[in-house]
């Protein structure tokens, strides 16, 4: 794609939230922490499907590091950031809080998520390189929603989403 990727986004998020919208009901639905860390999980496995890389022959839910550029994640925590400025979620620098235990394990269950989230993403016609951001926009929504609803303190969850795309993006998925 030509020029900057955040730059496309910004052109087609009408398109990226509208996906982001319908990727949200397949979600538990059940408890607004876990669905923002299956939507957070979800950028990052798409983040790492998008490389290329075969983890075929490693164990799933091994850590794998290096195969995510650091530009990626940080064109990602830059998309967090603006989105959270422009939503009134975080006052100034989104800052790395502390995640309860309960918020952090990575969930191998994403992969039963992805094929609903494809099928959403090819639908709207999303871009491969954007298809990260519509799972991360989905996670985004839910803060917003849990801030407005008072059961999430914003900064809480905008450090779940970045915490689980990274994660997402580093852990070999169950195939």
């Amino acid at each position: 794609m030509v020029g900057s990727i955040l730059d496309v986004v910004e052109k087609e998020y009408s398109t990226i939230s509208k996906a982001a919208n319908e990727f949200l009901p397949t979600l538990t639905g059940k408890d607004i922490k876990t669905d923002i860390s299956l939507a957070g999980e979800m950028a990052g496995l798409k983040l790492l499907r998008a490389t290329g890389f075969d983890h075929s022959k490693i164990e799933a839910g091994t850590a794998i590091l290096g195969v995510i550029p650091d530009e990626a994640l940080d064109l990602m925590s830059s998309f967090l950031s603006g989105w959270a400025d422009s939503n009134a979620l975080a006052d100034g620098e989104m800052e790395e809080g502390d995640l309860p235990e309960d918020v952090t394990p990575y969930l191998p269950e994403v992969v039963t998520y992805e094929a609903a989230f494809d099928q959403i993403c090819r639908q709207n016609n999303i871009h491969a390189e954007l298809v990260p951001f519509v799972a991360a926009s989905a996670a985004l929504k839910l803060v917003a929603s849990g801030k407005k609803l008072n059961v999430l303190d914003p900064q809480i969850g905008l450090s779940m989403v970045m915490y689980h795309i990274i994660s997402g993006s580093k852990t070999v998925p169950n195939h």
